[in-house]
């Protein structure tokens, strides 16, 4: 009986490679859209919803802090904001739990800018 040459087998690891590239741009994407949500416990109302598609969301936390666009921002950033965004809808969520006070503020920034169309956002609204 001859000997026949027989060759190792091989196996080729490139789609277990393109699986697994595939699988961690999957997780670093879903990681990095998880991070930039802001919890607001929104007041209960009746409004209006519609015409506000588009616009830019102000968030005024618990803690009286200012988000643009879930952007940590001061007071002075805000008025530079608001300044740039004249004309623009601005639709400010503040939390239930924040003194009146601290939203008025921002009200009185974003006027005094001249953002003339400005909203609250209740609870059961939402931005389309």
């Amino acid at each position: 009986m001859a000997r026949r040459n027989r060759r190792p087998a091989e196996i080729d690891i490139t789609p277990l490679i393109d699986v697994l590239f595939m699988l961690i741009i999957f997780f670093v994407l879903t990681a990095s859209f998880a991070q930039g949500r802001l919890e607001v416990q929104l007041p209960s109302g009746e409004g209006r919803s519609g015409g506000m598609e588009g616009a830019v969301l102000l968030t005024v936390d618990r803690g009286g802090k200012i988000y643009w666009r879930d952007r940590l921002v001061t007071r002075e950033e805000l008025r530079a904001l608001a300044s740039e965004s004249k004309g623009r809808e601005v639709l400010v969520a503040g939390d239930k739990d924040v003194p009146y006070g601290a939203v008025a503020e921002v009200l009185s920034i974003l006027r005094g800018r001249g953002v003339s169309n400005a909203g609250l956002m209740l609870s059961g609204e939402r931005v389309r």
